[in-house]
């Protein structure tokens, strides 16, 4: 029993080895392949993760501000590629946002309304944090958090909507 325990309590090494990855907590690092991708809210633009944020300018006293509207994480499926295979990763629960939606959100809220978003794009190195099953006799990622450890192609994801460019920043699932 104090070896399950000590099982569960234990923080993961990160690995970049597909023959290190054990059934349990994981914290693993590849490439972003993906099939199948999200498309993104504000720009379209194929991905397997954005991180959405909606604002509204408020203008009318001395300075204009920013009021934060809309925060939203969006995950699609997407493989890992490891030294030695490739790791599925599944997110926690679909994106709940689209174009239609980023849309609604602008109609609603009209020209004082500003959103951006920064993307993970395929072919871009992360950190994945996760629980590892074994389903249908393979090996798959359960995600909790993601890091870019090296956007590669993905570095225009950080364009925000304004057209200014950003930093990639740390961004993880908080469930």
């Amino acid at each position: 029993m104090f070896e399950s325990l000590k099982g569960l309590l234990r923080v993961p090494v990160p690995t970049g080895r597909f023959e290190e990855v054990v059934v349990g907590r994981n914290t693993v690092e590849g490439v972003v392949r993906a099939e199948e991708s999200l498309c993104s809210p504000v720009r379209g633009q194929r991905c397997v993760a954005f991180f959405y944020q909606g604002f509204l300018l408020i203008t009318g006293g001395r300075q204009p501000a920013l009021h934060k509207l809309k925060q939203i994480e969006g995950y699609g499926p997407f493989d890992l590629q490891m030294e030695g295979g490739v790791l599925p990763v599944v997110p926690p629960k679909p994106a709940e946002l689209d174009q239609a939606g980023h849309l609604e959100f602008t109609s609603q809220h009209g020209s004082n309304y500003r959103a951006e978003e920064e993307l993970i794009l395929p072919g871009a190195r992360v950190r994945v944090e996760g629980r590892v099953r074994r389903e249908d006799g393979r090996l798959v990622l359960h995600l909790k958090a993601v890091e870019v450890l090296e956007a590669r192609a993905a570095t225009a994801a950080t364009k925000r909507a304004s057209g200014k460019r950003g930093k990639a920043r740390r961004r993880g699932s908080q469930r």
